[in-house]
């Protein structure tokens, strides 16, 4: 007997399947628009009408669109997502380092936002008109009013090349190199960071004054119970619940941060390496990309969706619909 949890799931499943083939589908007719393919635009120059026409044969790009599409899908369904048409490896392994630099970035800059965006917001709502109250929604209005160019921009200018505190970009820079040295890091975090954790904090503050009103909290009071097992127990779960499905959609602020990141501090990472593929017309790396990265996103959202449905019970009917 299937549960509502389970149901939920598969449905989320299904719909998440669909979105992953309507996107790859669009994704492939768009790059079919670009002018000239993989052998048109690598060696353009020196290669004659009949090499590039050899050389279509021979990277599989004489047979009909749809024909290599499903080809494509067929492998992928598998785990096998090609070889790429710039260099003939296996497409996992041109995408493996970038996606873990990407994942790298992304990975800390969730682990900053969350405790940043909830503590900056609490602060606010449960001193709502005191300075910290003001000083977090200045902030956060400056912070949405500059663009993530801008922001990273500035900071290059000012903290990396007037001050020299930190490096100016990731240029010729590997993961390994990352890891070793974390300065590199720190301006592409701030830029990731700031931009998102800004209304995610104005939504745990909404919430924090709006349940602090609540007739129960006030029971809670003339009952004794002490402040911080309040806000633990009760204000807390209650509060974070709409900030918790805001930290979904937060991952489009996050993505686009990750592409301005990339761009300003020429980062190796997933972004660089589509656009790279997409210079190359290289359809396999540019797929593999687009619904790795799909999948991904559809598993975060499922999983802030159940986190933000449990920490709120609501009835059997209502639940993870």
């Amino acid at each position: 007997m299937s549960t509502p949890f389970t149901r939920f799931l598969l449905r989320r499943t299904v719909i998440g399947a669909g979105q992953l083939f309507v996107l790859a589908v669009l994704v492939f007719v768009l790059s079919l628009l670009l002018p000239g393919d993989a052998a048109d635009v690598q060696n353009n120059d020196v290669l004659s009408a009949e090499q590039r026409a050899t050389a279509r044969q021979l990277l599989g790009l004489d047979v009909a669109p749809l024909q290599r599409f499903l080809d494509w899908l067929g492998g992928a369904l598998t785990g096998d997502f090609g070889v790429s048409y710039a260099n003939g490896h296996s497409v996992l392994s041109v995408i493996a380092d970038p996606f873990l630099t990407t994942a790298l970035l992304a990975v800390l800059a969730l682990a900053l936002l969350v405790p940043v965006a909830v503590t900056a917001g609490f602060a606010a709502g449960l001193w709502p008109g005191s300075w910290c109250d003001r000083l977090v929604t200045t902030v956060g209005i400056a912070l949405d009013s500059i663009p993530d160019f801008v922001l990273a921009v500035l900071l290059v200018s000012y903290v990396a090349i007037d001050l020299d505190l930190l490096p100016a970009t990731f240029l010729g820079t590997d993961l390994d190199t990352l890891l070793d040295q974390p300065e590199y890091l720190v301006l592409p975090l701030v830029v990731m960071v700031a931009r998102v954790a800004a209304p995610l904090a104005r939504l745990v503050r909404a919430g924090v004054v709006d349940v602090l009103d609540q007739p129960y909290i006030a029971q809670a009071r003339r009952l004794g119970v002490r402040r911080w097992s309040l806000l633990a127990r009760h204000v807390a779960p209650n509060a974070l619940a709409p900030a918790m499905q805001e930290l979904g959609r937060t991952g489009d602020g996050l993505l686009s941060g990750v592409l301005i990141v990339e761009a300003v501090f020429v980062v190796p990472g997933i972004a660089s390496a589509l656009i790279g593929a997409i210079g190359n017309r290289d359809d396999p790396v540019i797929l593999a990309i687009v619904a790795i990265t799909g999948v991904i996103a559809i598993a975060i959202n499922t999983v802030i969706d159940i986190a933000g449905q449990r920490m709120v019970p609501r009835s059997a009917e209502g639940a993870l619909r």
